[in-house]
């Protein structure tokens, strides 16, 4: 099943935990703040090939995947 949320969500859609963690995509300059961040499951790294079609956060506890929602306001019925 594909997880989609508008928002980061508070909860993972499968598991019910709280630790949800951005993804990071690209090559990042690590830091201490930036190592102490994915130490605390915060964020998680994502690789350096992106697309638009990449997810947005991680469940840290079951490992669920999820994507941001793109609204297309353009399409939208009024």
């Amino acid at each position: 099943m594909k997880y989609k949320s508008v928002k980061k969500p508070d909860k993972c859609p499968k598991c019910g935990s709280d630790k949800i963690a951005n993804i990071l995509y690209g090559l990042p300059a690590f830091s201490p703040n930036l190592e102490k961040m994915i130490e605390d499951q915060e964020i998680v790294l994502g690789g350096c090939c992106v697309s638009d079609e990449e997810p947005t956060w991680k469940c840290a506890a079951c490992k669920t995947i999820i994507y941001k929602l793109k609204i297309d306001f353009d399409n939208s019925v009024n």
